[in-house]
Parts: structure tokens; C-alpha cells; sequence
């Protein structure tokens, strides 16, 4: 369920610019970052044990400006950071050398580009994991991630079973960082493309990505996000004072993010809460 009280506790743990990702990947605490798009709301909004993925990870990030807004109505003021623009910056910038990481999901083909770009910059990739994801045992993953001392585990698999499997991994031990990057290897690696910078800054890539696959993405879209957005996101943008409803189509506000803590179990952040 989405209420006001649902989009404060995404406010309360959202990491605000590229660099706070950038430096939560690096930490070595254990964590569950969960980049936060329209269709995570929507999926959230009809599915109570999806939207605990939500409640249950430690960070997200404003994976799109629909997000943006919602947290900006929140009193915070983050950039939009997205998993697919993070993969980009690790096979582009040297500054994840010698992280070790674990890939879990994405085709073979592309996740064999993408092994070969992390190589050259310096990352040194683990374990890959590709096959068929319902036979895929959270614990013997874990297990095997601690063995192999994984710092970061990208799980490249969509909502709503890549946000789940990402929180049976962790909840089964691992120990690391696991974050959620959807179809981002696919992007950089793959058949599909990244939006171009004018489709980024104009805040129109869901529509690049609509053109390329109109077929599978209509319905997530229109008939699964438009209702959503209608709802909860829409009265934040006439909500919002003049300077922030400015950022969201010009630069984006500086923002500071709060300090990366110790990961709590769901139960302890809870228990908090309450």
C-alpha cells in the first residue's frame, strides 16, 4: 500500500546524488540498495509483499523524476539516480577497481560484454549466475558469495522477482552490497539502448524507451503506471514551491544525503519506527 507514511520511510533512507550511491557501493556495511522507479510504486501499490522490498531495503535511490517529485514533496531534495547511469559509470571510470562482484541474472551473452568492460576498468567479476531463475536457492547464493568474498552483487533481473530475490539473498546471509539494476546490463551490453543525454535532460526517457519496445513496455506503461503516477505522484508537482518545481526541468538541486549507518534487520527498523 502507498500512503504518505509509505513515501516517508522512502524519503527517510534515499541516497540523493550519483556520489552517495557511488560511495555506498564502496562501503563495505552490509545493504540493500533498491533503485526506485514508477513501476516499483505500481507494483507496491497492489502488492503488499512487493512493497515490503521497499519497506525491507536500507537505501533507495530516485530512479526517474516521478520519484524525484515524490521525494521532493518529502522535504528532501535528490538528483535522479538510476542503476542503468551507475552501470555506465563502472565501465566508463576506474573508480570501482578492485571491487569484487557478483552478477545474478541478465542474458549470457551480453553479461559476457559487460564481464569484459568491468575487467578493464579494474573490477573483478566473481560469480555470474544466468540460468533459470526459479532454480535459483537464495541461501546456496549467499553461501557461495561469502566464499568468494563478494563486496556487490547486481542482481540484473526486472520487478518484481529481481527486488524479491535480492532481499532472500541478503535475509539468507550474504553479507555484501546487493543492488537491484533491472535490465541496465542489457542497456549498456545488449540489444536495447541507452536514452541519449537530450532524452535525459528532457525527462522524456520512459518515451525512448517506449519506441524501442512498445509491445512489452505498453502495458506497464499506461495501464500499469499511468494510474499510479495520476494518483500519488501528479499532486506533489502543484504541491511543490517554485524553486524546486524549477529543478525538476532545469538543474537539479544540490542535496546531501544522510550518512551511511549499519544495515538494521526489517524487524530492529521496525521495532524503531513503532
Amino acid at each position: 500500500m502507498i500512503d504518505s507514511d509509505f513515501v516517508a520511510r522512502m524519503a527517510d533512507k534515499c541516497l540523493l546524488t550519483d556520489a552517495d550511491l557511488d560511495a555506498a557501493l564502496r562501503d563495505t556495511t552490509p545493504k540493500r540498495i533498491q533503485t526506485v522507479n514508477l513501476h516499483h510504486l505500481a507494483l507496491a501499490a497492489r502488492d503488499e509483499a512487493f512493497a515490503q522490498t521497499i519497506e525491507s531495503a536500507d537505501y533507495i535511490t530516485a530512479d526517474g523524476w516521478p520519484i524525484v517529485s515524490l521525494m521532493r514533496a518529502q522535504g528532501v531534495e535528490p538528483e535522479r539516480v538510476t542503476g542503468s547511469e551507475l552501470i555506465e559509470r563502472m565501465v566508463n571510470e576506474g573508480e570501482f577497481a578492485g571491487l569484487r562482484v557478483g552478477i545474478l541474472g541478465a542474458d549470457e551473452a551480453p553479461a559476457d560484454e559487460f564481464h569484459t568492460m568491468l575487467d578493464e576498468q579494474g573490477v573483478v567479476v566473481v560469480f555470474r549466475e544466468h540460468g533459470n531463475k526459479a532454480d535459483w536457492d537464495p541461501a546456496e547464493i549467499a553461501e557461495i558469495l561469502e566464499d568468494l568474498a563478494v563486496d556487490l552483487l547486481l542482481v540484473a533481473v526486472t520487478p518484481p522477482f529481481g527486488d524479491a530475490i535480492a532481499e532472500s539473498v541478503r535475509a539468507a546471509g550474504f553479507r555484501g552490497t546487493t543492488l537491484n539494476i533491472g535490465g541496465s546490463i542489457q542497456m549498456i551490453a545488449g540489444s536495447t539502448t541507452m536514452a541519449p543525454d537530450w532524452a535525459r535532460r528532457s525527462k522524456v526517457e520512459w518515451l525512448y524507451r517506449f519506441v524501442q519496445e512498445p509491445k512489452r513496455l505498453f502495458r506497464r506503461y499506461f495501464v500499469e503506471c499511468l494510474p499510479v503516477f495520476a494518483r500519488h505522484v501528479l499532486p506533489t508537482y502543484w504541491r511543490q514551491p517554485a524553486p524546486a518545481l524549477a529543478s525538476l526541468v532545469g538543474t537539479p538541486v544540490p542535496a546531501t544525503s544522510p550518512a551511511l549507518a549499519p544495515a538494521q534487520p526489517a524487524a530492529a527498523a521496525a521495532s524503531q519506527a513503532a
